[in-house]
């Protein structure tokens, strides 16, 4: 392999590259998501915040390798989960045979969801990149009164800026909050590979912003913080995570 291979930088923004990406990245990807912080920081608020599942069509935009669409399931929502990586969409129906839930698998371009309008009573988009395409993609297939759940790497954990260590108690510093240069995501895969994300972010003012054009109400806005089981598990993460938000998660509900 030449070192262009193994350096390749994927554009988010460009669904081929993307997809070509995540292909490469799902086996990582679905190993790091069981057990992670991240999973174990978001899931309680989340399920906290959509409230009672049961019976409810759920739409899991992006779903990844599955693992809130079997939650969801758990719980008795009817979910359909989309994704752009076939390989992605393999380790849901594992993920999913494994919990002996049943899940609607779908590869699938979030810019372009294939279903009607007024289709779901629920959508969510868990740690996927946004633009206001997919958020309006979303309004249309969600039913009048639905509600749209987006969960996000907080933008200030996304700002330019850099942890001082690695030490507990460490501060971070926030260089440039406001910066619209595109982030860089260096992921070391396995052993031998490299690959570069590129993708941008929004800061808070534009993701409530674009919720709002998309013909949303917001109803609750959550920092999620650590629960006490992840100190014993994760100190680094339990104390970073406490002092500064990793996620910001947005309850909103399409207009009636």
């Amino acid at each position: 392999m030449n070192n262009n291979e193994k350096f390749r930088v994927y554009d988010y923004d460009i669904p081929e590259q993307a997809e070509e990406a995540w292909d490469k990245l799902a086996n990582w990807y679905s190993a790091r998501k069981k057990g992670s912080y991240e999973f174990k920081i978001q899931l309680p608020a989340i399920l906290n915040l959509l409230g009672n599942l049961h019976g409810k069509s759920l739409i899991d935009i992006g779903c990844g390798p599955g693992n809130y669409s079997v939650e969801f399931a758990k719980r008795g929502a009817n979910v359909l989960g989309i994704d752009l990586s076939q390989k992605m969409l393999d380790k849901a129906r594992n993920n999913a045979k494994m919990a002996d839930v049943k899940l609607t698998l779908q590869k699938a371009d979030a810019h372009l969801i294939r279903y009607p309008d007024n289709s779901f009573d629920i959508a969510v988009i868990i740690l996927a990149i946004l633009n206001e395409k997919i958020i309006k993609e979303a309004a249309r297939v969600l039913k009048p009164g639905g509600l749209l759940l987006i969960s996000d790497t907080h933008p200030t954990l996304e700002a330019k800026g850099h942890w001082k260590s690695n030490k507990i108690g460490t501060p971070r510093i926030i260089e440039d909050y406001f910066s619209r240069e595109k982030k860089k995501w260096q992921i070391n895969y396995d052993t031998e590979h490299t690959i570069t994300l590129e993708y941008y972010t929004q800061t808070i003012e534009q993701s409530v912003n674009m919720i709002a054009d998309a013909g949303f109400k917001i109803l609750r806005i959550v920092e999620p913080k650590p629960r006490k089981d992840l100190k014993k598990n994760d100190p680094r993460h339990y104390d970073k995570c406490s002092r500064i938000p990793y996620f910001i998660i947005y309850l909103t509900q399409k207009h009636m």
